[in-house]
């Protein structure tokens, strides 16, 4: 079964990020999906030999002179996954993916709209940013299910869902 760690808008905050990352030193994928993915180069002590996927958020450069692409595909285990930050650049698109990654509006989020999956992890920017306290998820793999767990920087689970393929 393969992990893989999934964050979203840390905006600088070094200190959950961190939090974070001990948390889950044992997962060896990280997803970044914007916002600051940058944060993650001050923390090669917990990123080292660690497999980091990342795309940027709508205020990034490269973003906006197109220079690096707003989504990246990556499979495991036969799941394709969708990594973007703001969710409208892969919606209507030639896009195939079983579940869709997206930040940007800082809100845990998880859904079944028909055949795909839909999850954001929500932020690590603060204790709290427009009433929504920080989170994260973390995806465990096998070629048959997935397991969805939001966090809370702390490690505490609040959120568990598991998906099966037909």
């Amino acid at each position: 079964m393969k992990r893989l760690l999934i964050i979203s808008d840390t905006h600088k905050n070094q200190v959950l990020l961190r939090k974070v990352l001990l948390n889950e030193k044992n997962i060896p994928i990280i997803f970044h999906l914007g916002d600051c993915y940058e944060d993650l180069d001050s923390n090669t002590d917990l990123t080292e030999g660690k497999e980091i996927i990342k795309v940027p958020g709508i205020f990034h450069e490269k973003y906006l002179n197109k220079k690096l692409s707003a989504v990246e595909i990556f499979k495991v285990e036969g799941w394709s996954f969708l990594l973007v930050h703001n969710l409208p650049d892969a919606i209507n698109k030639d896009f195939e993916a079983d579940i869709y990654l997206f930040g940007h509006t800082h809100k845990w989020f998880f859904e079944k709209r028909l055949d795909k999956y839909y999850l954001n992890p929500g932020h690590l920017k603060n204790e709290n940013d427009s009433n929504n306290p920080p989170s994260y998820a973390v995806i465990e793999i096998s070629k048959t299910k997935i397991d969805v767990k939001f966090k809370y920087p702390d490690g505490k689970t609040f959120f568990v869902e598991r998906i099966e393929k037909c």
